[in-house]
């Protein structure tokens, strides 16, 4: 592309040797440590314009970034520019017809936060910090997923900056089949996202249970907590669970409930026969609140880890939990876990090539982490990760795209399924040049393809 003059940067920009340059160039994930050449804190669209106009005149690679959260630190690059939407958090309710827009910046939390004082909800992240923009280009599992669907089945319109530096509107009408790949295709690959249009629900009290064992439970408490995800199984409760080892072990089940504590409690005896529980909270509770304590039991500041998050497509069998015992009874770093999501319910009634979120007929998400206090922790921590995850494969099917792991090889089936070949054809449209590219990037479809 050619400009007539030449392009300059706007928005807080942010040098090497710059005092805040080494906390603008940090990531969640304090296991990549790379130094870009200059970092964009857009302050509004056309920050962004100019940014992406600036670096095509350079040949600059580019990143984009929101909440920091990308697994693989793929949101910095060495010697490249970072356009951080992150200082871009305005939000819009339009209480007539029922939408919120949001500027892509906002954290989970502070979006919980927003719409939450006006007694509203868009289901959003679990962990507070992540950012709603990678979020929700993945697809976006919530802890109102079984009733209310993804986030991207939420989404009705998406402001975008595309590799031109033109601003782009896409909806059902108008870039359909932008809106499609933006809906579970994963961020950074067809542009950069500043504003969402997002459907509201009403909320305000909610039900919710949180239930501890000793991790000796851990065979009858799984067995029993996977029949939650099943798609006869209430949709109005999300189950959570966690099971962790290491220097602490925890063995946990937490769920917001669309109804009444003593519906909870009914619909939970069966999980609390489980094993011993040793401690039982089921209660009626502000929203907010419910939000607050399930994101105090997520990581909530950066710190060294691998993780990666495939799909459970049916019931686990007994092997398949001695499988996840003998990994938890075996923890090489100080920290390891994994994090059962409940899916199912809403999720599932949306065909798999409706949007680019392709693993619709999941009944949860299974993500195994690893984190370590010391550099040596690393190569043992990445290592049971991945040894983990292979064992685990005769149980699952593909990959959460927001969980990306670059030891994948058939990344594209991992990640989309049957959908990949469509998303190549809508990077060929949108960006036929490639310029958004990284590793596990979709690629354009070659043009006689």
């Amino acid at each position: 592309m050619s400009h007539k003059k030449k392009p300059e940067l706007t928005g807080r920009i942010v040098l090497p040797g710059e005092p805040q340059y080494d906390a603008a160039r940090e990531e969640f994930n304090t296991f990549f440590n790379r130094f870009p050449l200059v970092i964009v804190f857009a302050q509004e669209t056309q920050d962004v314009v100019n940014a992406v106009r600036w670096a095509r005149y350079r040949d600059v690679p580019i990143r984009m970034r929101s909440g920091r959260h990308n697994y693989e630190g793929l949101s910095v690059v060495d010697a490249g520019i970072v356009i951080d939407v992150s200082e871009m958090h305005r939000v819009e309710v339009d209480h007539k017809h029922g939408t919120a827009t949001v500027q892509t910046g906002l954290r989970d939390f502070a979006l919980y936060e927003v719409l939450g004082s006006e007694g509203l909800v868009v289901p959003g992240g679990l962990c507070p910090t992540t950012g709603i923009a990678g979020f929700t280009l993945g697809g976006g599992q919530s802890s109102l997923s079984r009733p209310y669907g993804l986030i991207i089945d939420n989404l009705l319109e998406l402001e975008i900056v595309d590799a031109n530096g033109h601003v782009l509107h896409a909806n059902a009408d108008k870039h359909a089949d932008l809106f499609w790949a933006s809906r579970g295709g994963g961020g950074g690959n067809f542009g950069i996202c500043t504003s969402f249009r997002f459907r509201t629900h009403r909320i305000d009290t909610v039900a919710y249970a949180n239930i501890n064992w000793d991790l000796q439970d851990l065979e009858p408490v799984l067995r029993t907590w996977q029949n939650y995800t099943t798609p006869g199984a209430s949709e109005r409760l999300t189950p959570l669970l966690t099971i962790a080892s290491g220097l602490e072990s925890l063995l946990l089940m937490q769920g917001v409930f669309l109804g009444s504590a003593k519906e909870l409690r009914r619909l939970l005896q069966p999980l609390l026969r489980a094993g011993s529980p040793q401690k039982v909270t089921i209660e009626e509770i502000p929203w907010l609140e419910a939000v607050a304590r399930i994101a105090a039991t997520q990581p909530d500041s950066p710190e060294p880890f691998k993780s990666v998050g495939p799909f459970v497509n049916q019931l686990l069998p007994d092997e398949g939990i001695a499988t996840i015992r003998r990994f938890i009874d075996e923890p090489p770093t100080s920290s390891v876990s994994v994090f059962f999501h409940g899916l199912s319910g809403a999720v599932a009634r949306v065909p798999s090539e409706a949007t680019a979120y392709f693993y619709r007929q999941a009944l949860s998400n299974m993500s195994i982490f690893a984190t370590w206090s010391t550099p040596d922790g690393a190569a043992p921590g990445i290592r049971w990760v991945e040894d983990f995850r292979r064992a685990m494969r005769p149980f699952t099917q593909g990959v959460y795209v927001n969980t990306p792991d670059l030891s994948i090889k058939n990344w594209p089936k991992a990640y989309y399924g049957s959908n990949f070949d469509r998303l190549t054809r809508v990077k060929a449209k949108y960006d036929p040049e490639n310029v958004f590219k990284f590793p596990q990037s979709i690629p354009p479809a070659c043009k006689n393809a």
